[in-house]
């Protein structure tokens, strides 16, 4: 009788042990393990934000980042890794301080989730030249507005 309970239960450990290797996250719609993109717009008028983007991705505590450039203003917005979520209020004030003292340009810097989203989808409307300069400056003002907003 033991034999076979011990059968059974390696059976089901082994049968469990058989996942997907790329699961998806539920907010975020990306993969887990291979996110490879590189999170700021491909303009000409994007160097600002593609330095902001690598000067972000290089601090340890951001998980992802994503920046657009439009007339003056630069939206950077990032994802903080988990663990590093408890010193949420110390991460965003040495990150907008860093990009305030790097670039000139009014710079609105956002951890929140919505926010990125956003951020992103432009920059992907922007890459594939689907969208008009003042279809950009509308939707930067619209993501400015949302990211001052208090909830």
């Amino acid at each position: 009788m033991k034999k076979w309970f011990v059968l059974i239960s390696v059976f089901l450990l082994m049968s469990c042990a058989h996942e997907q290797k790329e699961q998806q996250q539920s907010l975020q719609q990306e993969n887990i393990t291979n996110v490879s993109h590189d999170g700021s717009a491909k303009r000409s008028d994007q160097q600002h934000a593609e330095k902001a983007v690598q000067m972000l991705k290089a601090r340890e505590d951001v998980k992802d980042a994503v920046a657009v450039q439009a007339n003056g203003r630069l939206l950077v917005a990032y994802q903080v890794k988990h663990l590093h979520r408890f010193r949420m209020k110390q991460i965003e004030k040495e990150v907008g301080k860093a990009l305030n003292e790097q670039f000139r340009e009014k710079v609105i810097a956002s951890h929140d989730l919505k926010i990125f989203w956003k951020t992103k989808a432009l920059k992907q409307k922007i890459e594939t030249k689907n969208i008009s300069e003042q279809a950009i400056e509308k939707e930067v003002t619209v993501i400015q507005k949302l990211s001052e907003e208090q909830t």
